[in-house]
């Protein structure tokens, strides 16, 4: 009987990790659910370039996910084919998020790149009003710990299963990141040390961002080939969820830095001089709550809830999906920033763009408000995102991938 196979990686954190516990305001912990949930989000990912995002295809995607990692469901349920546990020698020492001082930007107090993309982590509200939030705490940078990835024994193809979990993470450390704000660039984590594992290398060795590129398309396409004997699908325009496939997702290299404050900074403080005061959104979201219709709220596309306050005493409400019983609240951002971090001490900022529906068929947009004027139509397509990386970031480089 072959041994399990198993892969264990070092795990850094190379910007902010911000991961609840029991308070989660408290200090953070290493829980292995929360990197569960992560790879199952990549898995399905990757699942859904091949499987397809149609509904006769959906059953077929859950199946494999849960082959991979488990499910409760009676039908499909089962144990997963891969486990997966954390270890560290010692709980990583956890910091209080600050605030910066805020800058100016056209005239006005804004906060800083970092604080803008962190917005939520830091203390909110008063003690007078009752509703006073404590900043968050989070792993610093440079903390790490082990993940280990291991075959059941005496489950059926585990062997395939396990090189999915691999693929898996391997998306998971090179695009996206874990906890809190991980779409903006918070829970960014790298591998320590030169790990190959499934065909697929877990360490960038770039020195420029075309260099970064050539190596996240190179493994992108062996990802995409792992799971090529399940199907080839192309998505339609707008895909039904998140899933990698050259039509319905972009990445980027959008530019190097030599920290990861550097980093972090410049891809905040881009996002937020190309949303702030944006028109025609500045003045058509006065009329909206003017009682007035208008097109769509086109910035609304970077994600939901969407808070508008005018100052002077102007109005004020969010943007949201439904209002009413089971709500829309919240629509996680299509656009996730993430920094990378090279074995040379180099930072890459990485944008990853899942082209999906933005809300489901026939809803539309609310802003709660006073009044409650008349629901508008969501925006249609992600053109303002593309837009933005292309003048925000000149020196990019998309990431292309079979």
């Amino acid at each position: 009987m072959e041994k399990p196979k198993t892969l264990t990686v070092t795990l850094e954190t190379v910007t902010p990790l911000f991961l609840g516990g029991a308070d989660p305001r408290g200090a953070p912990e290493l829980r292995a659910p929360a990197f569960r949930g992560a790879l199952r989000y990549w898995l399905r990912a990757a699942l859904g370039g091949a499987v397809g995002d149609t509904a006769e295809n959906l059953r077929k995607l859950h199946v494999c996910e849960s082959a991979v990692f488990g499910s409760t469901d009676e039908k499909t349920g089962g144990a997963s084919a891969v486990t997966i546990r954390l270890r560290t020698a010692a709980q990583p020492t956890s910091k209080i998020y600050e605030k910066q001082k805020p800058v100016f930007f056209n005239n006005r107090r804004q906060p800083t790149g970092r604080d803008y993309l962190y917005w939520s982590m830091g203390e909110s509200g008063s003690q007078q009003r009752g509703n006073y939030q404590p900043p968050k705490q989070f792993y610093a940078p440079g903390a790490s710990f082990d993940l280990i990835l291991s075959e059941r024994p005496g489950v059926k193809d585990t062997e395939q299963r396990f090189g999915q979990a691999v693929a898996a993470l391997w998306l998971l450390v090179h695009f996206g990141g874990i906890g809190s704000r991980s779409r903006r660039t918070a829970g960014s984590l790298s591998v320590r040390g030169h790990v190959e594992a499934e065909g697929l290398t877990f360490t960038l060795s770039a020195g420029n961002v075309t260099q970064a590129t050539a190596q996240l398309s190179a493994g992108l396409s062996m990802v995409r080939n792992q799971f090529a004997a399940l199907g080839h699908a192309d998505a339609k325009a707008l895909s039904a969820f998140d899933l990698l496939s050259p039509t319905v997702c972009r990445l980027w290299v959008v530019g190097m830095w030599h920290s990861w404050e550097g980093a972090v900074e410049a891809m905040g403080s881009a996002i937020r001089d190309f949303r702030t005061y944006r028109e025609p959104d500045h003045k058509n979201v006065s009329k909206w709550l003017a009682g007035q219709a208008i097109p769509t709220v086109e910035r609304s596309v970077f994600g939901l809830p969407l808070p508008y306050r005018y100052s002077n005493g102007g109005p004020s409400g969010t943007v949201q999906g439904r209002v009413k019983p089971p709500t829309l609240d919240r629509r996680a951002s299509p656009l996730w920033l993430k920094v990378s971090k090279t074995h040379n001490g180099n930072y890459f900022g990485v944008a990853t763009l899942f082209k999906a529906a933005f809300l489901p068929e026939g809803e539309k947009l609310y802003i709660r408000t006073k009044g409650m004027p008349p629901p508008i139509a969501p925006p249609t397509n992600y053109a303002l995102i593309e837009e933005f990386i292309a003048k925000a970031f000149p020196g990019r480089s998309e990431i292309f991938y079979a």
